[in-house]
């Protein structure tokens, strides 16, 4: 890609150059040069005045894609404060649509498109990067029909906004992105360099997934997953009624079913109220019987799975002792202040104490609050560099440690968390029909093996078939956050779901018959088998509609693909896939063989679709 056609250096106010600054050093606009050098494969554009220094890197990947990586620095002996700091993009032409994403609780990573007719604004509503947008933008191009797809590494608080602005008679378009500076007053020290959120954009020629692969191949080869497991998590078992002999039954089975990790959620903690308790991390001796937490994780660790505990390490309820004892550790409220290094270090203290007391292997950390504006004036910057210190510190002292990341679901799913966690969980709606869409949207923007499929099911027997005189049994899955809306579905749409990310259990799977719980065993089987390729495996969306979802799996050189076809309810009796594959090579398909030129050309068609189902076909590069 053309990186020369993305930047402006023509001294237009307002619309040209590679950043807009405003600040006690002046404004920083378009009619300021930038000096150009190539380096390692970069090409690098710097302005310097006797006060700061602007620096833009553009550094090209596979697929035509780019990373843009700018920061801000301090050249002067005093500090200096922000209150503006955004990195310029040109684009062509005056017509646009925009897409982006609305993100909320239980309505994870809804994208849509949108004419342009003024501007079009994606910004983070407070301390939680994915709170009320996420950050990613695409632009198509009506006039070339070509589309740009921008996606934001966020490091504080940020913000996306696509402009026309009227020049000479004409006009232009302009994108911008970095800090939001609602309130903003950053304050810079002496020599200290700021980096703005990174931008990895690229050119697109699926409008409908944004080219998702590119975005796959380029983030999985710079931070590649570590490994995949197969999960239990007691939240939507048994919410935070912790019965011991419960607990140890869900035990039991998940070992038999080869469960590689087991973790306690929220309610461990606290005498009394265990939300009025949040902040402080310490067992309440009245939730389990039989020894408590310690037993329970010996017991877990006995049957060969890992043990994992739930915190919320960034918030305190106004009831803890942690808000009494330390009320400066905490901003807003209640939110541990993790620009400051004494508050980071309390907690990473008593995070520290319980991973050593109870041999903890997996942690998942929740964030169930949002604060619209950081106090400091520092848009979050501070607080998120802080965040990262922690995590990462937290990493150094037990490598082996698998961190899932939570924020009332997926508030902060993006490609910065990503880096310092393994999973996320996608959202509190936990019904797989649902959750197939918030993950289908959400592979957009970031890689698949990075979003965990939870199965919330419960067996339910004894209800009449229209097409059969015995009774038969359903598989039932909890529809939003709780048990209070059900939805039957097959055992294909469950066991297609349970692919292309960890995979877990959040239900009574002890309660199973059987017959199911042999099932669930020779998927995970499978799924192990498997988990290499998915970790690294790049996604094409090559059907979406309401009412069918077709997702292709594939390495990079397309030596194996496997399509998945989900259907709800659906009035079509038959539906064509166009899978993504090597047109040069040859691919067993079932018992045939068929060219790659003829599989996109012609397709596969697919007979007698059937309500809430998935159908599942493997090709093979021979």
């Amino acid at each position: 890609m053309k990186i020369d056609n993305f930047i402006d250096q023509k001294g237009i106010l307002g619309v040209s150059g590679l950043f807009f600054a405003t600040g006690d050093f002046g404004v920083i606009d378009g009619d300021i040069k930038y000096e150009c050098t190539a380096l390692d494969g970069k090409c690098i554009y710097i302005y310097e005045n006797e006060k700061i220094r602007l620096t833009a890197e553009f550094a090209e990947q596979k697929n035509g894609v780019v990373i843009r990586s700018d920061s801000f620095e301090n050249l002067t002996e005093a500090p200096i404060t922000v209150t503006k700091l955004v990195s310029r993009f040109r684009m062509d032409g005056d017509s646009y649509e925009v897409y982006t994403q609305f993100n909320g609780w239980q309505h994870e990573s809804e994208g849509t498109w949108q004419p342009l007719v003024t501007q079009v604004t994606a910004a983070s509503e407070g301390i939680r990067t994915c709170e009320g947008a996420a950050p990613v933008m695409a632009m198509h191009n009506l006039h070339t029909k070509s589309t740009t797809v921008f996606h934001l590494i966020p490091n504080a608080q940020w913000k996306m906004n696509v402009r026309k602005y009227p020049v000479s008679e004409k006009e232009l378009v302009v994108l911008e992105t970095g800090f939001t500076d609602g309130g903003m007053h950053l304050t810079v020290l002496p020599g200290e360099k700021i980096k703005l959120p990174t931008v990895i954009f690229f050119k697109a020629k699926n409008r409908d997934d944004l080219d998702m692969y590119k975005l796959h191949t380029v983030y999985n080869e710079l931070y590649p997953r570590r490994r995949m497991p197969v999960l239990f998590n007691s939240w939507l078992y048994c919410f935070d009624n912790l019965d011991a002999d419960g607990l140890y039954r869900q035990v039991d089975t998940a070992a038999e079913l080869g469960v590689e990790a087991f973790m306690i959620d929220a309610g461990w903690f606290g005498e009394k109220d265990w939300y009025g308790s949040v902040g402080d991390w310490v067992e309440n001796p009245n939730a389990l019987a039989k020894g408590g937490l310690t037993a329970l994780s010996e017991y877990v660790r006995s049957k060969g799975m890992i043990f994992g505990l739930w915190f919320e390490p960034e918030r305190a309820s106004k009831t803890s002792n942690a808000m009494k004892e330390h009320p400066d550790y905490y901003i807003g409220g209640g939110f541990l202040d993790f620009a400051n290094p004494d508050a980071r270090d309390y907690m990473f203290e008593a995070v520290s104490s319980q991973i050593d007391k109870y041999k903890i292997g997996w942690v998942k950390f929740d964030f169930n609050a949002n604060i619209p504006y950081d106090p400091s004036g520092n848009s979050f910057y501070r607080y998120m560099q802080g965040q990262r210190i922690f995590t990462e510190r937290l990493r150094e002292r037990y490598p082996d440690l698998y961190l899932t990341n939570c924020a009332s679901g997926g508030a902060r799913m993006e490609l910065g968390q990503s880096m310092l966690y393994d999973s996320f969980w996608p959202s509190d709606n936990e019904s797989m029909l649902d959750e197939l869409t918030i993950i289908k949207n959400t592979m957009k923007r970031l890689p698949s093996s990075h979003m965990e499929r939870w199965s919330v099911l419960k067996w339910s027997d004894g209800f009449p078939w229209y097409s059969h005189k015995e009774d038969h049994g359903y598989l039932l899955t909890c529809r939003g956050g709780t048990w209070e809306n059900v939805e039957i579905v097959s055992d294909n749409h469950l066991f297609g779901f349970m692919t292309g990310g960890p995979i877990g259990f959040s239900c009574d799977i002890a309660s199973f018959p059987e017959e199911y719980k042999e099932k669930f065993k020779a998927h995970i089987a499978s799924f192990k088998q498997d988990s290499g390729f998915y970790m690294s495996a790049r996604t094409h969306l090559l059907a979406d509609s309401p009412s069918i979802t077709a997702i292709e799996y594939s390495d990079n050189d397309f030596s194996r693909c496997i399509v998945k076809v989900f259907t709800k309810q659906t009035h079509a009796l038959e539906l064509t896939v166009y899978p993504v594959v090597d047109r040069a090579s040859v691919y067993r398909f079932g018992e045939t063989e068929q060219s790659g030129e003829s599989l996109m050309e012609d397709g596969i068609r697919i007979d007698g679709l059937k309500d809430n189902d998935c159908v599942t076909f493997e090709l093979i590069k021979i």
